[in-house]
């Protein structure tokens, strides 16, 4: 009797833990920003002076459901309006009551100094150290002296051989007028041609996420909103079900949902 109750306990067990696998909590209910998008309109921006910190900008949402929130570098508020500000270029999101958001970046320049005119990113790989960014800048006093991450200044307006991550480039002219910006560098995992395929045959299938099991996998919308989820349950090996992925198939997730787990 002892060996029939511990043979039962134990398939009981295991009958759990598979199911389980396949089950999450239920996500908040998606609200489409579609139907009324939110738009941004930059109302105004003023320029600031070399080492000072009077650059401003007001901006106005519409769309969505108000009330809205504004936030930016230079901190969050309800009315749009950001002052105080360094040169530098500037990314504004407005968000309504609804969650729905659109973004705007905004250049603050340097008068009569440097300014920084085109960076071009490039894609670092996976776990890769090919990523480079190279910046134009123009007006102040030339030569220019570059810099990432507070490191040595250099003469040379690129830098190569980066892993993926956000980096912070200075630019500073003969005179010390200096224009600061962060630089992300993706690894450039692509979903359509990784990520899709892996999830399409080892979690969408049937008897799991397929529509038989909550979340639905076969919808982009669900994976996305489910991105972080998806890497921390395949990393730890407990997901998929059944199956094992490789760890360049856990990298190439991974990859995709720190580089924000993009639709491309």
């Amino acid at each position: 009797m002892m060996k029939t109750r511990l043979i039962r306990g134990t398939v009981s067990v295991l009958f759990f833990l598979t199911t389980m696998s396949c089950t999450w909590d239920q996500a908040e209910p998606q609200v489409d920003c579609s139907v009324s998008p939110v738009e941004i309109d930059v109302l105004e921006s003023v320029a600031t002076e070399c080492g000072a910190a009077i650059g401003s900008f007001r901006v106005n949402a519409a769309g969505g459901e108000p009330p809205y929130v504004y936030t930016s570098e230079a901190g969050t508020n309800a009315d749009g309006v950001f002052s105080s500000l360094e040169a530098g270029n500037y990314v504004v999101v407005a968000t309504d009551a609804k969650g729905c958001a659109s973004e705007v970046t905004i250049p603050i320049q340097n008068l009569e100094g440097v300014n920084l005119q085109e960076i071009v990113v490039e894609e670092s790989g996976c776990g890769s150290t090919e990523g480079k960014i190279e910046v134009v800048a123009s007006g102040g006093v030339e030569p220019y002296l570059y810099s990432i991450n507070e490191g040595q200044p250099q003469t040379g307006r690129t830098f190569s051989g980066l892993t993926r991550g956000t980096y912070t480039v200075k630019i500073a002219d003969q005179l010390g007028c200096e224009i600061v910006e962060s630089v992300e560098v993706l690894a450039g995992v692509s979903y359509e041609n990784s990520v899709k395929n892996i999830i399409e045959n080892s979690c969408a299938v049937s008897g799991c996420h397929n529509g038989s099991i909550s979340p639905d996998l076969r919808s982009f919308a669900t994976i996305q909103a489910r991105a972080s989820s998806i890497k921390a349950r395949t990393a730890s090996g407990s997901m998929p079900r059944g199956s094992t992925l490789t760890q360049a198939q856990k990298d190439a997730i991974a990859c995709w949902v720190d580089d924000g787990a993009l639709q491309n």
